[in-house]
C-alpha cells in the first residue's frame, strides 16, 4: 500500500483545493457556522441531535455555499452528499477521531459508517487500481465520481479538519486509509462572535392616551 498523499503547507492547501473547485475560507465557513448550533445545544437536546448537530449543519451550511455556485444537493439514501457541477467528485461529511489534521497520524471516522460510504470507499479504491489501465477515451466517455470526506473534530481550542479521500474502510464502516489528504489550520473559537439574530415578529402599533386629570 502507498503512503497517503498529504497536503498540509497553506500555498500548497490552497492550490489543490483550487483544483478541486474549493476554497478553504469556504469550508472554514461551513464549519463556523455549524459550530453556532453545536454551541448552543443543551442537555435537554434529543441525544441523538447533540451528537449529529456539528455534521449535520455542516452539511447545510456547504451546500448553502456551494449551491449558487453550481454544485448540487444529492441524497443517496441517508447518504448526504454535495456534488461538483462536473459530477465527478462528492464531499461527505464526518465527525473524526483524535488523529483528524494530524500529519504524522492516520484519521478516522468517530462513529461507524455504512453501506454507502463502504460503497464509495470501494469505488474510489476501484478508481485508483483500475484508471492507469483503461484508455484515456474509455474514461473520457464514462465519469467516475470520487468520494471525498470533510472530517471535523471539536476541541476546547478550535476546530481541527481535512479533506480526504478515503479508499480503505473496514466491514464496520471505520475508515483505515486515505490516497490523500488535505489538513487545514485550527479554526480558533476563543472570541469567536456569536451572532444571534432576533426573530420576525410583527409589527406593533402602540397608541399611548394621555390621561385626564
Amino acid at each position: 500500500m502507498q503512503n497517503a498523499k498529504i497536503v498540509h503547507a497553506p500555498s500548497d492547501v490552497a492550490a489543490r483545493l483550487a483544483e478541486l473547485g474549493l476554497k478553504e475560507e469556504l469550508l472554514w465557513e461551513a464549519l463556523r457556522q455549524a459550530n453556532l448550533y453545536r454551541v448552543r445545544t443543551t442537555n435537554h437536546h434529543p441525544r441523538l441531535y447533540r451528537y449529529q448537530v456539528m455534521t449535520a449543519e455542516t452539511i447545510a451550511a456547504l451546500r448553502d455555499l456551494l449551491v449558487p455556485e453550481g454544485w448540487q444537493k444529492l441524497d443517496e439514501g441517508q447518504y448526504e452528499l454535495t456534488l461538483h457541477p462536473n459530477g465527478t467528485m462528492a464531499i461527505a461529511v464526518a465527525s473524526g477521531d483524535d488523529n483528524v489534521a494530524q500529519v504524522e497520524r492516520t484519521p478516522s471516522n468517530k462513529s461507524p459508517k455504512g453501506r454507502h460510504t463502504i460503497a464509495a470507499v470501494a469505488s474510489n479504491r476501484q478508481a485508483d487500481m483500475f484508471a492507469h489501465l483503461l484508455p484515456v477515451k474509455e474514461i473520457d466517455t464514462e465519469v467516475v465520481r470520487d468520494t471525498w470526506v470533510l472530517l471535523h473534530r471539536v476541541t476546547k481550542d478550535g476546530i481541527h479538519s481535512e479533506l480526504s479521500r478515503p479508499t480503505e474502510i473496514s466491514d464496520d464502516g471505520m475508515i483505515a486509509f486515505w490516497s490523500e489528504r488535505i489538513l487545514f489550520g485550527k479554526i480558533e473559537l476563543d472570541g469567536d462572535p456569536v451572532q444571534i439574530a432576533a426573530p420576525d415578529q410583527p409589527d406593533i402599533d402602540i397608541f399611548i392616551s394621555k390621561k385626564s386629570a
